[in-house]
């Protein structure tokens, strides 16, 4: 009870700084710390200096929006997202290359950072094990929305043990896996196949698959997946 009420003081703090928080499109110290207040501190260790690739997408903190409980604040913060541990990191400035405040984890908290739209939802894998974590919804259809996962695995090095082999060093190896969510329920991962894709849409199977090949489109395309999404909503 004492965190929603200490979150539902920090909202209507933020209203009360709308019309103050940005002067002449500036951001300004009361705005930041506004959103600032939305995060936790994390007492994490750093990421070690010895590993090949780094935990995020994007390294750059990136300028972004809350959206809290349907409504989209208008002020703006410093946000990126860490693949890795699966959380928003927040920042005082852009120019950071640190931060130790990450934004609370919660359905009702949407950050949109640098356009992407990252909700913090469950989902299953095609195994059925269920997990809990951020997608960004790419697709928001009526009957289906479609949800990018993007993923930073850490690998063990390897150590080649003849000439035939080659050797690796610890490294973070990025991934992406779309996810589906039809009509309303709980996002699947999606097979990216073009048999399983086209299985999808059912009874409209045969009007997806003459669009896919009219359209030259490409299943491991993302912006041909969206497409074909787009299609299929107006059967």
């Amino acid at each position: 009870m004492k965190h929603i009420l200490t979150v539902l003081y920090i909202f209507l703090t933020t209203l009360q700084l709308q019309s103050q928080g940005n002067l002449n499109g500036a951001l300004t110290g009361a705005t930041q710390q506004a959103l600032i207040d939305f995060g936790n501190r994390s007492t994490r260790s750093p990421e070690p200096l010895n590993v090949q690739g780094s935990h995020y997408f994007d390294n750059n903190f990136r300028v972004a929006k809350l959206e809290y409980f349907g409504k989209e604040l208008n002020d703006t913060g410093f946000m990126r997202y860490n693949a890795f541990r699966d959380e928003i990191e927040m920042a005082d400035t852009q120019s950071q290359s640190e931060s130790d405040v990450i934004l609370i984890k919660s359905a009702d908290v949407i950050p949109l950072i640098n356009g992407e739209r990252y909700e913090y939802l469950p989902y299953r894998l095609e195994t059925g094990n269920a997990y809990i974590g951020y997608l960004i919804k790419i697709f928001d259809g009526q009957r289906n929305k479609l949800f990018l996962k993007k993923k930073k695995t850490f690998m063990e090095a390897k150590i080649a043990r003849t000439s035939l082999e080659n050797s690796f060093p610890p490294r973070y190896v990025e991934s992406i896996e779309l996810y589906i969510s039809k009509e309303g329920n709980t996002p699947i991962k999606l097979k990216q196949s073009k048999k399983a894709l086209i299985n999808i849409f059912g009874d409209n199977s045969d009007e997806i698959k003459k669009f896919i090949k009219v359209n030259r489109l490409k299943i491991s395309d993302l912006s041909s997946v969206i497409k074909i999404f787009e299609f299929a909503e107006n059967l």
